[in-house]
């Protein structure tokens, strides 16, 4: 093998790399990466824990063609510690078995494994292939993460559960997570393709790194391709670095969550949504509990926050509102699952459909002159009043 490469294009495939491989491997060879330098086509750079592949492909200068394993977070320190732009040569030594890396005048000698031990990369039958908008596909995934099972006591939760749905006759493709304390649902245009599609649930770390891909991308379309238990990602990097970034689906069954955003809850409150996430933001500073809870006391035209701390004190802040019951109402909220909830709706208002204290609550954006490009619904679950 024996190519020149660009330091900052290497940097950015070993950084992709980096992000798929464990940091501890109950196999050696799951800490390299597989070099497959093509004369003619350039270099190839493929990493996978077995459960997730990352793929880039880099045209470069191939003089000769070669394959080889080379220890991944090495490779990716070197490389990052090379001044920024440069050229750097690699090339296969005889002399010492060993692939010498050299940029300016710096000269690393690296231990390499035969590609033979490298784990075969898992093949899917891609029935269902379609493409979607890149910005409206990041806020999708954004948004929904917000609801998503942060531990593994739940391993069918740990992700977003992707879907077709037919909305008054529009085609829409679903991305819903939910922590049993939340629901996040955000529904965008979808292409027939998505029909096709079976529901399933994208992990928690696949979603991770494919927001961490989109952020360096500079495609405007992610192809995406769905097989019965695995998801590929497709896109370029703003470097011009072709990558597939696959993962296994996680095999379960999502909760029936429709119910749970369909209720008929009449008790309408509308608030700006700026003043609300600020005000529920400095009420929440004095509760320091496990529950978090700020109490929501609300009537026509006034919403009264407040939070009591035995340990701290309280605090206490009241906003204008216009709320469509005559009966006051009090809830009580987790603030931090409030907040998270409140700071993904970017219109001016937000409204708050809301039942008895002790139902759930559904929160929106209200009406806004401009089309989204992303349509969004939560049920928050309040939780119970305690008298002080």
């Amino acid at each position: 093998m024996k190519l020149t490469i660009n330091q900052k294009i290497l940097e950015k495939a070993l950084a992709h790399a980096n992000w798929v491989i464990e940091k501890k491997q109950a196999v050696p060879i799951l800490g390299y990466v597989l070099f497959n330098a093509e004369t003619g086509k350039g270099l190839t750079i493929t990493s996978t824990n077995m459960d997730m592949t990352m793929v880039d492909f880099i045209e470069c200068n191939v003089e000769k063609a070669g394959k080889y394993c080379l220890p991944a977070s090495l490779l990716y320190d070197i490389t990052r510690k090379i001044k920024a732009g440069s050229d750097i040569s690699m090339e296969f030594s005889a002399d010492s078995n060993s692939i010498q890396l050299t940029s300016n005048k710096a000269s690393f000698s690296i231990h390499f494994m035969g590609s033979d031990g490298f784990p075969p990369i898992a093949e899917a039958d891609y029935d269902v292939k379609f493409a979607m908008d890149t910005k409206i596909l990041k806020k999708a995934i954004d948004v929904s993460k917000v609801a998503m099972l942060q531990d593994n006591s739940r391993f069918h939760l740990n992700g977003i559960h992707m879907h077709y749905e037919n909305e008054l006759g529009s085609m829409k493709i679903r991305f819903v997570a939910t922590d049993l304390f939340r629901i996040a649902c955000v529904s965008a245009s979808a292409p027939a393709e998505v029909q096709k599609m079976e529901p399933i649930i994208v992990s928690k770390r696949a979603v991770s790194e494919i927001l961490k891909l989109i952020d360096g991308s500079g495609s405007e379309e992610v192809s995406i391709s769905v097989s019965t238990n695995r998801i590929s990602f497709n896109l370029v990097s703003s470097e011009n670095i072709k990558t597939e970034f696959s993962s296994r689906l996680i095999n379960g069954t999502f909760p029936e969550y429709k119910a749970a955003l369909e209720v008929s809850n009449d008790k309408i409150l509308t608030v700006n949504t700026s003043e609300l996430i600020d005000a529920l933001d400095r009420v929440s500073t004095v509760v320091v509990d496990s529950t978090s809870s700020v109490k929501l006391s609300i009537s026509q035209n006034k919403l009264v926050l407040s939070g009591v701390s035995r340990e701290l004190g309280s605090a206490s802040e009241e906003l204008d509102v216009n709320f469509s019951a005559l009966e006051p109402l009090e809830i009580c909220f987790n603030s931090r699952y409030l907040l998270e909830v409140l700071r993904e709706i970017e219109t001016p208002q937000v409204k708050m459909l809301l039942a008895e204290s002790n139902s759930s609550s559904i929160i929106e954006p209200a009406d806004s002159d401009s089309v989204p490009a992303v349509n969004m619904i939560f049920a928050v679950m309040p939780i119970e009043i305690v008298q002080s």
